[in-house]
């Protein structure tokens, strides 16, 4: 059964201006130098390792871990708060402006909205908040504790956002979804209708090969630049 008035945003480059979770990262570990200087001692041993698509990800992994070693839930919980207030203290431009009109839009005519992201959960939350999204029902990736850091739990990202919203009371099939990457196509076969938003060309390419439709897209602007 079609869930009629269901609609799915992804959240980093659809509603945002960019990397939200990339961003938090780098920020964490340039505030404190050591563990920079840890990322950057280990370089030899982890770019190699992006060359392979099964181990890409392990050095994400661990710059995610240093920026996180010693510190509590609690502790990132609030550097979280911080990073978002900081954001929004110097005036940058979170959100696409385009992106959130159609979300209220959306909102206004009785849909039922969820972002669905890859972004850590606490530091999502912060931003809609701060951006006047609070209100949006949110499912996000979560860190659990490993080694005295934290690592990757449940990650939203890509075939892993249909048991986490489902889980959430947010079943397939959906009536929309928006999104800028090829790595949501799970999320666009399961939707009645969709749009990619300002995507790169080779997304395109995979995600009109893949459905064999002509994507409709919405040039939204503000996002080019950031990309």
């Amino acid at each position: 059964m079609l869930h009629a008035n269901v609609v799915v945003f992804d959240f980093d480059l659809t509603l945002t201006r960019w990397e939200t979770a990339a961003r938090f990262f780098k920020a964490a570990l340039r505030a404190q130098p050591w563990r920079m200087a840890v990322v950057v001692l280990a370089a030899p041993v982890l770019l190699p390792l992006l060359a392979l698509r099964r181990t890409r990800r392990l050095p994400v992994r661990f710059a995610v871990w240093m920026a996180t070693f010693g510190r509590s839930g609690t502790q990132l919980d609030r550097l979280a708060q911080a990073h978002a207030d900081a954001v929004f203290a110097a005036g940058e431009a979170v959100f696409i402006e385009d992106a959130v009109a159609c979300l209220r839009t959306h909102l206004a005519n009785g849909d039922r909205v969820v972002i669905a992201t890859g972004c850590w959960e606490p530091l999502a939350r912060a931003l809609l908040a701060r951006g006047g999204l609070a209100e949006v029902p949110l499912v996000a990736s979560t860190l659990r504790p490993w080694l005295g850091g934290w690592v990757s739990d449940q990650h939203c990202l890509g075939p892993n956002k249909i048991p986490l919203l489902t889980a959430r009371g947010y079943p397939p099939p959906w009536a929309m979804a928006y999104t800028d990457h090829h790595a949501d196509l799970p999320l666009l076969r399961n939707s009645a209708q969709w749009c990619l938003v300002s995507p790169k060309p080779g997304c395109v390419r995979r995600i009109e090969q893949a459905l064999q439709v002509r994507a409709p897209i919405l040039p939204w602007r503000g996002q080019a630049a950031a990309r």
